[in-house]
């Protein structure tokens, strides 16, 4: 079991994609690199292309035996200075980063102030308009529980059921950083991004909050607001039994 941090700005996402740069690409390679073998990887969360992880779980099953210090530090040596391996641990076999996970974490940021801001551009969006977030907390709170997101999942692709279950979902300012936290049982994809778009909209008085419920039911993905940009998501934990 592997532990990654990555800066997602230049890759294609985390899954592993013909022609072009990607998280799980990379790692495999490094893996091959220090083993000699090649490894199937499985990592806990497909985050979107151009998003970043501080806690991403990766799992995989090799032959090579090493000190858990020497994974790090021989992965390491191999992948590009943007992904990093903070940990590795020798698991049991029954270990899975995706299937063995109870929930995720991911956090948004906005970067909310007229002027933007050049240590934030490439880790939050900038949304120069107010925002009241007493509204946007109440609307948030809608999305907590069991339902059908399918209405704020991407159209590409197939997903099979749009059901899940989201735990957690707030919104705080931090001087002129706001900041949502999502934690969830999984996340379809562009689902998080989806979310904040929609909240944005509420937030700047476009919609009101009882919209949630109503776009829920809708399982209508043109009537949820943009997806906020890849930029300002990023995955912060991975929680297991």
């Amino acid at each position: 079991m592997l532990v990654l941090e990555y800066e997602g700005a230049r890759y294609h996402g985390f899954q592993k994609q013909a022609g072009v740069p990607t998280i799980q690409g990379e790692l495999e390679q490094a893996v091959k690199r220090l083993t000699g073998q090649a490894c199937r990887t499985y990592g806990a969360s497909r985050t979107d292309a151009g998003a970043h992880a501080l806690w991403q779980v990766v799992s995989f099953q090799t032959t090579a035996s090493f000190p858990d210090y020497t994974w790090v530090r021989g992965l390491n040596y191999y992948l590009p200075e943007d992904i990093v391996v903070k940990e590795a641990k020798e698991v049991d076999d029954s270990f899975h980063a995706r299937r063995s996970a109870t929930s995720r974490e991911y956090r948004y940021h906005v970067w909310n102030r007229i002027a933007p801001s050049p240590f934030w551009r490439r880790y939050a969006h900038h949304f120069p308009l107010a925002l009241d977030l007493v509204v946007m907390n109440e609307a948030a709170a809608a999305f907590v529980g069991v339902h059908d997101f399918g209405a704020l999942a991407s159209t590409k692709g197939t997903y099979g059921r749009t059901i899940r279950q989201v735990m957690e979902a707030s919104v705080k300012r931090a001087d002129d950083v706001v900041g949502f936290r999502f934690v969830g049982n999984a996340f379809l994809p562009q689902q998080v991004r989806t979310m904040v778009g929609t909240l944005l909209e509420i937030g700047r008085g476009k919609r009101p909050p009882q919209d949630i419920s109503l776009l829920l039911e809708s399982r209508d993905r043109t009537q949820a607001g943009a997806t906020a940009p890849a930029c300002g998501l990023c995955l912060t934990k991975v929680n297991y039994p």
